[in-house]
């Protein structure tokens, strides 16, 4: 497998890239090429449906995990909430504090190519759980009209054979 760290120097034009090719760009942000590209000197900055890897909003540049996962994605819910509980089974509930239905996303990529799982990889490697991207729900948990924000705290991979790799990780949603 190729190193998650084996990135082009650079953006350059005349230069073709892969699909999910790595480029680094202004300000150390890394970009992930959607198809091959740059036959028209598409400079990675511009977003221009040749790369991806950031979105702006309010004109700040937010990691944007844009692979899509295998259809085994698993969704949980866990709302906090205080209970009291009184003589005769009686119980009450209220939530605890602000924000208290963030979800959990347990993700798979299966079978993925080397060249797409190193990228995955690399985005992830990159947020070193900790560090808060986009990530577009499925469209039932969508709460808002903005792109939900998540960090990943943990994923494994999976050598499955040649040029086959499989990946889970763990999404939490939290609040930027």
């Amino acid at each position: 497998m190729a190193s998650i760290n084996d990135t082009i120097t650079g953006w350059r034009p005349q230069v073709v890239y892969p699909k999910y090719g790595i480029a680094s760009g202004e300000y150390s942000r890394y970009y992930y090429s959607l198809k091959d590209n740059n036959l028209n000197n598409d400079p990675i900055s511009s977003l221009n449906g040749f790369w991806d890897g950031y979105v702006v909003i309010n004109g700040n540049y937010i990691p944007d995990f844009y692979w899509k996962p295998s259809y085994s994605t698993v969704v949980q819910a866990s709302p906090r909430i205080n209970r009291v509980k009184f003589g005769n089974g009686y119980e009450q509930r209220i939530p605890d504090g602000m924000n208290t239905d963030l979800i959990t996303l347990n993700l798979e990529f299966a079978n993925r190519k080397e060249s797409e799982a190193v990228a995955i990889l690399h985005f992830l490697d990159q947020m070193n759980g900790q560090i808060s991207f986009i990530y577009n729900v499925p469209t039932i948990y969508n709460k808002n009209s903005f792109n939900t924000r998540f960090v990943c705290p943990s994923w494994e991979t999976t050598y499955n054979f040649y040029q086959n790799y499989s990946i889970k990780a763990t999404f939490e949603e939290v609040i930027a």
